[in-house]
Order: structure tokens, then C-alpha cells, then sequence
């Protein structure tokens, strides 16, 4: 996976643009299916930062085997699952 462009669209209410990043590995199902339910909620151009955890000592040791992981900056939205429904009140929120 490759990283995209990772400032968001989408403004918080404090002006702040919302910056979305998928912590990933390679040869993860989870990982390709939350990218693939994300992209097709919001469109192949959303853009997401893709991290892969295997990469850096650090990120392997905070995630271990708990990937994918879809975070909004500091915010965590989901670990494991992706839900459309939930990314849409949180998008609806922040606006």
C-alpha cells in the first residue's frame, strides 16, 4: 500500500483540517477491507495516509497484531472493523 495525501476535505469545527491515517501491514485482510469500505463511502480519491506498522519498532510495538486502526489525528475511529454508519455521525460531527 502506498501513502495518499492525508489532509481531509472535511473541517473540524475548529478549523482544523482532519487528517485520517490507516495503520496497516502487508498481507492483511482487515487492512485491505477497511481501506476498500472506506474508499467506497467516501471515493478512490479520500485521502488517507497509509502507515505500515512493520515499518517503524515504535508502531509495531504500540499495535502489535491489532491492526488496521483508522485514526482522525489523535482520535481513534476503529480498530479491526470499519462502520459506514459511525464514519458518517463522526464526519457529520466535525463539520
Amino acid at each position: 500500500m502506498r501513502p495518499v495525501s492525508a489532509v481531509s476535505p472535511l473541517a473540524r469545527e475548529d478549523d482544523r483540517p482532519s487528517r485520517y491515517v490507516l495503520y496497516s501491514r502487508g498481507d492483511c485482510r482487515l487492512c485491505e477491507e477497511m481501506l476498500a469500505a472506506l474508499r467506497a463511502q467516501m471515493g478512490a480519491g479520500f485521502p488517507v495516509e497509509i502507515v505500515d506498522v512493520d515499518s517503524d519498532p515504535g508502531l509495531k510495538a504500540r499495535y502489535g497484531e491489532h491492526v488496521p486502526v483508522l485514526m482522525d489525528g489523535d482520535t481513534e475511529l476503529f480498530r479491526h472493523h470499519y462502520d459506514s454508519a459511525k464514519f458518517s455521525a463522526y464526519a457529520a460531527k466535525i463539520r
